[in-house]
Formats: structure tokens, sequence, C-alpha cells
């Protein structure tokens, strides 16, 4: 009987911690950037925004806010361009010829993004909401919309 409990609940609890696992949070992300200065941490930043921006310009375009989705269009671009100038930068203090970059950024943000989108799905089916009740990602979603304080916060936290 016990080990049937301890099953279902593995079960039933698996989903909420691979979720977890799969977007840390910004202030983790932020911290091993200052701990190990690793420039690659900023992209990922970067990306993540620019991918959640994307996932809230695909709802409000399903729900006909055409003048909304095109300024998180907008501004989901404004971060691949900061993740492709830290990538450039990247490259060149390491020596190396910058290739594809915009190609990369975008793959990039593409597989972030279905993460994103998954669990908004997921937030849905379970609250009918895609980000609202989400704590993370209405934290993320309001830094992400303040794409000069987001960079400065990243960089100098």
């Amino acid at each position: 009987m016990k080990s049937t409990t301890a099953f279902l609940l593995a079960f039933l609890l698996s989903p909420v911690l691979s979720q977890a696992a799969d977007l840390r949070t910004f202030d983790e992300l932020r911290a091993q950037y200052q701990a190990y200065k690793d420039p690659t941490r900023l992209s990922y930043l970067y990306n993540r925004c620019a991918a959640l921006q994307l996932n809230v310009s695909a709802l409000l375009a399903r729900k006909g806010e055409s003048k909304g989705a095109k300024d998180f269009e907008a501004l989901a671009q404004h971060y691949m361009v900061l993740s492709e100038a830290n990538e450039r930068d990247i490259d060149k203090k390491r020596g190396l010829k910058s290739k594809d970059l915009t190609k990369t950024v975008h793959r990039n943000v593409g597989v972030v993004s279905e993460v994103y989108s998954q669990r908004m799905k997921d937030n849905y089916r379970q609250r009918r909401e895609y980000i609202v009740g989400d704590a993370q990602l209405e934290s993320e979603l309001s830094e992400c919309n303040l794409p000069e304080a987001f960079k400065k916060k990243a960089i100098n936290d």
C-alpha cells in the first residue's frame, strides 16, 4: 500500500519537478554568471527573454491582438540582437571567427521557446491561465519587458 502511494505521489509530482528543472530562475542564472564570469550565461538570459516574448506574442496573435503581438515580437528581436552581439564578443575574445550567429541564436531561442510553450500549456490546462498564477513566469515577463534594466541587472548584479 505504501509503495503504491509513493509511486502515485512521485508520478503526480514528476511534471512539477521536471518543470522546475527546465527553467531555472533568472536570479540563479545571474548568480552563476557572476560566480563564474561565464559570458554564455548572459546569452542564455537574453535567449530566455526572447523566447518568452515570442510566446506572449503568439498568444496575443491568437487572441487577435495584432498590435500587442507585434510589440512583443519586436522586443524578442531586440533580445536576439543582444544575444548575437554577446556571442560575437565571446568569439572575439577567444580569437574565433563568428559564423552563422543569427542561425545559432534563432535555434537556441527556439529550444527555450518550446520549454516555455509547454509550461504555458500546462499552466492553462491546470489553471485556465497561461502566465497568471505562475510566479516565475510573471516575474520573468516583468523583467523582460524592460530590456535596458534587464541587461544592466544581468551584467552588474
